[in-house]
């Protein structure tokens, strides 16, 4: 990575690092389209999911775990292909939470895992 790009990553880490808000992002954080399942994890964080099609709706389904006990809590976030976002939470360590999400006029999303506080 080019030496102003490094600098520009390292400060928006070190911004994001000391607001709280966003202290981890899965990676390979990407579009999954029907049919996908993946798990996923971060230090602190697991989750796994699955994304069907239906008559032009979208459904993503799965759960989403807190895995350390450091006052974060886990935090999955769907961006459909439609605009629409939704969210599951999971507060306290070993806590699980169970989604099942539909958007309409979807057939892709971005899945992400993060640890918020």
């Amino acid at each position: 990575m080019p030496r102003p790009y490094r600098a520009l990553a390292a400060a928006s880490s070190l911004f994001l690092a000391s607001s709280g808000i966003i202290l981890a992002v899965a990676t390979g954080a990407g579009a999954a389209t029907c049919g996908a399942h993946k798990v996923t994890s971060i230090p602190g964080a697991k989750a796994e999911y699955r994304l069907a099609c239906q008559n032009g709706n979208l459904r993503v389904y799965g759960w989403v775990k807190d895995t350390r006990a450091d006052g974060d809590f886990a935090a999955l976030h769907v961006h459909s292909s439609s605009g629409e976002v939704r969210s599951a939470f999971a507060n306290g360590w070993g806590e699980v939470e169970h989604f099942n999400f539909t958007f309409a006029r979807a057939r892709s999303a971005e899945v992400r895992l993060s640890l918020d506080n």
